[in-house]
């Protein structure tokens, strides 16, 4: 996969799921807003702190502690956990917190402060808010670079680059692996420079294709060479 494929379609997936979590984060904003509009007020009291540990896909693992609170309407008593968490722990056993519930329905509450009722909603949307625009300008960038490369492709000045070295590019990966990558230089007398060409990063090993080859096809642009794409489906 091309850089600009990858540029593009990491840029898709990033800005589609910053604009998703934006989404929801603006929709858990207004249910919150509108449920604390309605919502009666009464004092309850943080009987517990639960410690949660999750672990995410690549094995880090972190800990939140959610407060447990009881509270009383026409003499009856109710509880609910928080599902927001935190860390460190935002209330300690024995606080005493306002709680905000439904008055047709009781059991429905929640913490009532502002920080804590919205938290949620900020961290949801707050995450949209650097997905969308990251994701945008990656999407823009792998696009211009598609553009380029099919320029260059096209209307770009051939030269045959001699080989400088095949090596392994440890700064990405292909599925968990670091790519191949074929590097070949060649000298403009136009200019007075050499200059270098790096192809895209490649899956299998190109040794065995290479074997026997001292020179790669590169396009490139006459205006200014360092603006160039490799072939090397061509090789001499």
């Amino acid at each position: 996969m091309t850089r600009g494929r990858l540029f593009t379609l990491v840029g898709g997936i990033f800005g589609l799921v910053g604009l998703v979590l934006l989404g929801v984060g603006i929709a858990l904003a207004a249910s919150t807003a509108n449920f604390l509009a309605s919502a009666e007020r009464t004092d309850g009291t943080v009987v517990a702190v639960t410690e949660r540990i999750s672990s995410s896909t690549d094995g880090r693992r972190s800990t939140a502690w959610y407060p447990t609170v009881e509270y009383t309407v026409g003499g009856r008593q109710y509880s609910f956990s928080s599902s927001v968490g935190t860390n460190p722990p935002a209330y300690a056993e024995g606080d005493t917190v306002p709680v905000a519930y439904d008055p047709a329905d009781p059991a429905d509450a929640q913490i009532a402060s502002t920080w804590s009722a919205y938290l949620a909603a900020l961290i949801v949307g707050g995450i949209g808010i650097v997905f969308a625009p990251l994701g945008s300008v990656l999407f823009v960038k792998g696009r211009r670079d598609a553009r380029r490369r099919t320029w260059l492709r096209q209307e770009g000045r051939e030269v045959w680059a001699e080989i400088a070295d095949v090596g392994v590019d440890f700064t990405s990966r292909i599925n968990g692996r670091h790519p191949y990558v074929v590097h070949a230089t060649w000298y403009d007398p136009r200019t007075g420079r050499t200059h270098v060409a790096s192809s895209d990063g490649l899956r299998e090993d190109p040794g065995p294709r290479l074997l026997g080859r001292t020179h790669v096809r590169v396009l490139h642009d006459p205006a200014d060479p360092d603006r160039n794409v490799m072939d090397l489906s061509a090789l001499r």
